[in-house]
């Protein structure tokens, strides 16, 4: 983090989601540091979401940016708004922790604090990118005695790749990267590393989800070929692609990422970590944090009476699982993984894949009548929650290691 004492003296956090969650918790645990207050912009265009904002997150207030301005205005007639000896009340730097695609709109509102004395100015001002909160979880999953980094072990191998090494990888790995015909055109992004932007890694392959629901083609690889779900789409999401990929590939190692979100790994790197694949059975992104733990995250995009279906649907179809759930809520669990992104050996991505899709299709039966409709995304974001059920129960057998994500704008 550039000029971190300083920052971490005085400071708030733009953002209250899962982003903001994770950085504060880094920063806390690596640093000792908290911030004055989270800061979010005016309630409204919450993108889906079905809960608010919190009040507070870890006990620190969250803070909507009309009223921070009120509050602003009213200290300012009292006393000089910043002393960076003495002040405690307002933060000297702003650090945006949301996702990429909304960091100039947060910028341009943090300039409508135009009376601020000193002057709201860029020097103030840190943006998360990827490559600033990779660097920041990486650091604070490797301080966990737990948690194994890709990094890590990368660092590790400090060997020289050889060619046999990079041809076994064309036979060994799969990795599909879902997109649709109605994804938003991503931005060229040159001055990102090899692995952003229009240059994703060769071990990449994209496939067209939801492609028995247009005739439009995006891409050869389609998820209506072979054993498929793809008709489900508009309700599946990128898992449409995910069930394509355990169907129909026999790869050793097989994984989903999405047209927006990339593993940050490039092609030396996957390389690397293949010739080491007796250390690990899974990558999985970081987890997000969550509090005061996960049990209520699935009230931020999943109704309750769907959310009632899925648990019933685990009672039915895999009791273990809910068991697991439970005793995760009551020891106050709080990693959750989001984006239903993997790699995985072929045996964990096909026991994952059989434990997910047995219980979406019983959830299924439970909430949609037959021969009905719906339009919402309901089992993909039910699959982030049964990923994340999944890896809680089976994370004392499996070798998992962390990577970060690349969020492609």
């Amino acid at each position: 983090m550039p000029n971190q004492p300083a920052v971490l003296h005085s400071f708030c956090i733009y953002g209250a989601g899962i982003v903001a969650a994770s950085v504060y918790t880094a920063i806390k645990t690596l640093y000792n540091r908290t911030p004055l207050f989270f800061l979010i912009s005016d309630a409204g265009g919450r993108g889906g979401m079905l809960d608010a904002s919190p009040a507070q997150i870890d006990g620190i207030a969250v803070k909507e940016l009309s009223a921070w301005r009120q509050e602003l205005q009213a200290l300012q007639k009292q006393q000089p708004l910043y002393d960076p000896d003495q002040n405690t009340i307002v933060p000297a730097y702003y650090l945006i922790a949301v996702p990429e695609a909304h960091h100039q709109a947060v910028v341009k509102s943090l300039y409508s604090l135009d009376f601020l004395d000193p002057p709201m100015e860029d020097s103030r001002i840190i943006l998360f990118t990827s490559e600033l909160e990779n660097e920041l979880m990486e650091a604070y999953y490797s301080s966990l005695a737990h948690c194994l980094t890709a990094a890590e072990l990368l660092d590790a191998a400090k060997r020289p790749i050889t060619q046999a090494a990079h041809q076994e990888k064309d036979v060994l790995l799969k990795v599909f990267q879902a997109k649709s015909h109605m994804d938003k055109p991503l931005r060229e992004q040159p001055s990102l590393p090899a692995v952003q932007g229009s240059r994703i890694p060769r071990y990449i392959t994209p496939i067209q989800a939801g492609a028995a629901l247009t005739a439009a083609s995006i891409a050869p690889l389609k998820d209506n070929t072979g054993e498929s779900i793809s008709v489900k789409n508009r309700n599946y999401c990128e898992l449409t692609a995910t069930y394509h990929a355990w169907k129909n590939c026999h790869a050793a190692y097989k994984g989903i990422c999405h047209y927006r979100r990339i593993f940050a790994i490039d092609d030396a790197q996957m390389r690397t970590l293949l010739t080491m694949k007796h250390k690990w059975d899974v990558i999985l992104p970081y987890p997000s944090v969550y509090y005061p733990n996960i049990d209520k995250e699935h009230t931020r995009y999943v109704g309750e009476s769907d959310w009632r279906a899925m648990l019933q649907a685990l009672r039915e179809t895999a009791p273990a699982y809910l068991e697991a759930y439970e005793k995760g809520i009551a020891d106050g669990e709080q990693f959750f993984h989001n984006f239903n992104m993997l790699i995985a050996r072929a045996e964990v991505f096909d026991e994952y894949c059989d434990f997910l899709f047995k219980v979406l299709e019983r959830t299924e039966e439970l909430t949609t009548p037959k021969g009905a409709e719906r339009a919402d995304r309901f089992a993909g974001y039910l699959g982030e929650n049964l990923t994340t059920l999944f890896f809680l129960k089976n994370r004392e057998n499996l070798r998992i290691i962390y990577a970060g994500k690349l969020w492609l704008t």
